[in-house]
């Protein structure tokens, strides 16, 4: 069986008979009658019934050739990507994001990514203070959040700033403060975020190390502040429901205005998809800044 025969047994049924199809097909009547009587030896059945004028399917016919259509769409589909690869375009994209990117942003380029480059597959890696580490580590292609470049190896433009103000629980006891100082939030645990990759010791921002509960996603970080755990920075973006419920109070702490970047490794060339990420933010956010 081949899959030629199969596609000279799908134009004989579109075309509706031998004759239409060996027309359609370029080739002899003879040809395409030889190539179905040595299609119906090998499967041991009739495909077609040829009592009447024109050919008609037999049931086993029609049900080979319900399966045979699936055989064509998945090995058309396999051409597809064989051809994507040979041009040049990457099988899988490795994505290191920060947990304070926005994900309206995240979500608004995978559509269009997915969109344009269907047989590549995208592998996100949530990632807090590391990004550099991952991209260094050969973990990602790309990165997007917070990317401390300390060893000058990787290429990176910054994007937008996201504002980290400090929050608590309405209930706990630095809500009753008007403006604490570094004494009085040291008394109090300090939920932070800690760097996901183990090489790594980062943190931001702790006024007392010896009193901080580290976690490693903003939900998390949250729902322990909501909790009265303690007290620490969130991005303003993801609290704002919060703040209107009131489960969270802002307190008068200098906010920390945290640096959104991509990066990328300076020593490895992004294929066309990475480029097509790292224009979209690039070229995307030059024309929303102010």
């Amino acid at each position: 069986m081949t899959l030629d025969q199969i596609h000279v047994l799908r134009t004989i049924v579109t075309s509706g008979s031998f004759r239409a199809a060996s027309q359609e097909l370029h080739r002899a009547q003879s040809a395409v009658s030889y190539a179905m009587r040595t299609l119906e030896e090998e499967l041991g059945f009739r495909l077609f019934s040829r009592d009447k004028y024109r050919p008609e399917l037999t049931p086993q016919g029609r049900a080979f050739l319900k399966k045979a259509d699936e055989l064509m769409c998945q090995f058309n589909e396999v051409k597809e990507t064989a051809d994507f690869l040979k041009r040049g375009y990457e099988p899988e994209i490795r994505l290191a994001v920060s947990t304070l990117w926005p994900l309206p942003k995240l979500i608004a380029m995978l559509k269009e990514f997915t969109a344009n480059f269907p047989q590549t597959e995208i592998k996100l890696i949530n990632d807090v203070l590391s990004n550099d580490e991952q991209l260094l580590e050969g973990h990602a292609d790309l990165s997007l959040g917070i990317v401390f470049n300390e060893k000058g190896l990787l290429v990176t433009e910054e994007l937008f700033t996201v504002t980290m103000d400090t929050y608590c629980s309405a209930k706990h006891p630095l809500a009753k403060i008007k403006k604490p100082t570094a004494k009085e939030l040291s008394k109090y645990p300090q939920i932070i975020m800690a760097s996901t990759v183990k090489s790594s010791n980062r943190s931001q921002g702790i006024v007392n190390p010896h009193n901080v509960i580290s976690v490693q996603d903003y939900l998390t970080k949250k729902s322990l502040l909501e909790a009265g755990l303690g007290w620490g920075r969130m991005p303003d973006h993801l609290v704002k429901e919060e703040i209107k419920q009131k489960t969270l109070v802002p307190l008068e702490v200098k906010a920390i205005n945290a640096r959104a970047s991509v990066a990328r490794h300076s020593a490895k060339e992004l294929g066309p998809c990475g480029k097509f990420i790292w224009n979209y933010f690039s070229n995307g956010q030059k024309k929303t800044k102010k």
